[in-house]
């Protein structure tokens, strides 16, 4: 089965195409550049240089979220565009389920995270090397502030190390040294960044277990409302 990824819920993004377990093709943009700016010209290299187009297509993957907002709108109208006009299945998948999966390691425990700004984080808790082909939630995406969630994954973890992934992990090292000491493992091979191929992995798991989503009501994960949002919540509560 040929699935198309398309990622632009973080800084980093881009396009993948798999077919069975084999990446076609991948390209991975972390560069200054919107999302709307790259998107589109990545999938037109990707299906040019692969000899590819959507007719050939089994389905379209794309990360839901959580991530920047504005991102997760653009992928998600993308996605939903082109699945609409090729008439091919759909299927959003999680970020932090992305990043669970992507990484190759020996311990039991992955914590995925996506740096939210303003010391938040993201979050989410997998069990991980039980045989499954999708990383199992323990924790349920969250956004929390990073002190927080990590001490509520160590609670969970008991004392077996955790590795720990995602741009948030990578933007709060420090502290998730500081709380966590020799329970913590990173990802090695630069795993720690999510990218599209997982996305269309993913979306195969699920296409294969006989799931897709609905291109007219399929909607970004957003887990916390728009920044500009709740500082205007805030100053009516203020002034209420």
């Amino acid at each position: 089965m040929r699935i198309l990824g398309i990622d632009t819920a973080i800084t980093t993004g881009g396009a993948a195409l798999i077919e069975g377990e084999q990446i076609t093709a991948e390209y991975i943009l972390n560069i200054r550049a919107t999302h709307s700016e790259r998107l589109l010209p990545a999938l037109d290299r990707l299906f040019k240089d692969t000899g590819l187009d959507g007719s050939r297509l089994d389905g379209i993957a794309v990360a839901l979220g959580p991530g920047s907002f504005t991102g997760l709108r653009i992928g998600t109208a993308t996605a939903k565009a082109l699945a609409y006009t090729w008439d091919k299945p759909l299927i959003g998948v999680n970020v932090l389920e992305g990043l669970a999966y992507q990484v190759e390691t020996f311990v039991p425990w992955v914590c995925s995270l996506v740096d939210a700004r303003h010391d938040e984080v993201y979050g989410s808790l997998y069990q991980v090397g039980d045989g499954s082909d999708v990383p199992k939630a323990v924790i349920c995406p969250q956004a929390a502030p990073v002190r927080q969630f990590v001490e509520q994954v160590l609670e969970i973890s008991g004392v077996e190390k955790i590795c720990f992934t995602g741009d948030g992990a990578a933007a709060y090292k420090g502290l998730i040294g500081d709380l966590t000491k020799e329970r913590l493992v990173f990802p090695g091979n630069n795993n720690i960044y999510l990218r599209p191929s997982s996305i269309a992995f993913l979306g195969l798991r699920h296409l294969q277990a006989g799931r897709q989503d609905d291109p007219m009501s399929l909607a970004p994960m957003y887990l916390r409302l728009p920044e500009a949002q709740r500082r205007l919540e805030a100053r009516n509560r203020q002034s209420s």
